[in-house]
C-alpha cells in the first residue's frame, strides 16, 4: 500500500510522504503513536478529494502557542497564580480570527480525519481540536465576534488547569484509582483560577474551564449543576470536548470513528448533553468523511464520496468491491438518501 496523504507531525514537518509505500514496520510504529487512520493510493477513488477544514500551518500555530503557554505556567511551579501574567493571550488573538475566517469560508462540514497527524501531546491537539468544533458549532448558531473570541480563549484554555496536574498521574497508562481520578478532576477549578485572575480574559471564557464537565443531570464536576445552571458556552465545549475525546487514540483505548462518537453523544442526550447542541455539531462535524471505506448490508465495500448536509448519516459512496470481495472492473456510485434500502453497516479506518 502506498500513502497517498502527507503523514505529519506535531510541528508540521512530513513524517512519511505521498508515494511511499508501506512496510509492516512502518505500521508497528504508526500504532505505536497513535495514529488511527491512513490514506492510500487506490486508482478507482483517486479523483475523490478531502479539502483540509482548517490549514494545517494554522493548527501547528495555536499548538505551539498552547504548548509555551502551558510550559510557562509549569515552570512557575506553586507560585502559579502569578504565572497568569505570561499567557500570550494577544498571539491567539490573530489565530482565532484566522480560524473563525477559515471555518465561516469553508462550505464543507469539518472532516477530523482530513489531516493524518503524530501528537506527541494528546493535550495541545485536544485543545485546537476542541477550538475548532466549538468554533464551527458557534458560528452556527450565528455568535457574534465577541461571543467567538471568548468561546475560543475558553476552548483552548479548557484544560489549563492540567498544568498544575502531577505528571505520573496526568500521563499514567491504564485505569485511575478513585483518589488519581479525584486529583484530576481539580483541573476545572485550577483553570478557573488561572483564568479568572487574568484581565484580559472575560469571566465567560474562565467559566468554559470550570463547566466543561458539568452535565445536565448534575452528575459532572465540580459543582454538580444542572440544566441553565450551566452556562451556554460550557455546553457548547462539553459536546466538543468528549467528541474529541473519544474520537483520539489513547495509551488505554482504540479512536472511535466519527459516526460511533457522534452516536455516544446522542445516547447522552439530555441526560449528560443539551440535544439542540448534539444536533448543531452532527451538522457542523461530518459523521462519514469523504475517503472513509465502508461495508453496505448487501455485503459491497465502498469509499465515501461525497458528504450530504441534508443527509448526514447517509452520503455518496463510491462501490469499490462486490459482495465476495473482489474488486469491480468499474466503480459506481450510490446515493443513500436515494437508496433507502440500502445501510452502511461497517466503517474502516483506513482510507
Amino acid at each position: 500500500m502506498a500513502i497517498a496523504k502527507n503523514i505529519y507531525t506535531d510541528n508540521g514537518a512530513v513524517l512519511i510522504g505521498v508515494g511511499v509505500s508501506l512496510t509492516e514496520r512502518m505500521i508497528e510504529s504508526l500504532k505505536g503513536r497513535n495514529v488511527s487512520h491512513l490514506y492510500i493510493k487506490d486508482k478507482a477513488t483517486e479523483d475523490l478529494e478531502n479539502v483540509d477544514d482548517v490549514p494545517l500551518e494554522l493548527r501547528v500555530e495555536a499548538a505551539t502557542v498552547i504548548h509555551e503557554t502551558f510550559n510557562q505556567i509549569q515552570a512557575a511551579n506553586n507560585k502559579w497564580l502569578k504565572a497568569i501574567n505570561h499567557l500570550n493571550v494577544d498571539k491567539l488573538q490573530k489565530v482565532f480570527k484566522d480560524l473563525v475566517y477559515e471555518l465561516r469560508a469553508n462550505k464543507n462540514v469539518i472532516s477530523l480525519l482530513t489531516n493524518v497527524t503524530v501528537h506527541d501531546n494528546y493535550i495541545f491537539s485536544h485543545s485546537v481540536n476542541v477550538t475548532i468544533y466549538t468554533l464551527a458549532m458557534a458560528i452556527k448558531l450565528g455568535y457574534n465576534d465577541k461571543q467567538l473570541n471568548d468561546l475560543a480563549i475558553g476552548g483552548v484554555f479548557h484544560d489549563i488547569g492540567k498544568s498544575r496536574i502531577p505528571l505520573d498521574v496526568l500521563n499514567k497508562k491504564g485505569r485511575l484509582s478513585d483518589e488519581e481520578f479525584t486529583t484530576i478532576k481539580n483541573h476545572s477549578g485550577y483553570g478557573f483560577e488561572i483564568l479568572r485572575n487574568q484581565p484580559s480574559i472575560s469571566l465567560l471564557s474562565a467559566h468554559c474551564a470550570y463547566q466543561h464537565h458539568e452535565k445536565l443531570d448534575g452528575s459532572g464536576y465540580p459543582r454538580g449543576l444542572k440544566g441553565d445552571e450551566i452556562h451556554p458556552y460550557a455546553k457548547i465545549m462539553a459536546v466538543a470536548d468528549v467528541f474529541d475525546a473519544l474520537t483520539s487514540t489513547r495509551s488505554y483505548r482504540n479512536a472511535m470513528l466519527p459516526h460511533e462518537a457522534i452516536e455516544v453523544l446522542f445516547t447522552e442526550a439530555n441526560t449528560h448533553f443539551d440535544s439542540s447542541i448534539i444536533q448543531t455539531f452532527r451538522h457542523s462535524v461530518a459523521s462519514y468523511p469523504i475517503g472513509v471505506t465502508v461495508k453496505l448490508n448487501t455485503g459491497e465495500t465502498a469509499v465515501v464520496a461525497q458528504y450530504l448536509f441534508d443527509s448526514p448519516g447517509r452520503p455518496i459512496v463510491r462501490v469499490v468491491k462486490d459482495s465476495y470481495g473482489k474488486n469491480l472492473d468499474k466503480a459506481y456510485d450510490l446515493d443513500l438518501s436515494k437508496n433507502l434500502t440500502l445501510l452502511i453497516t461497517e466503517c474502516d479506518a483506513i482510507m
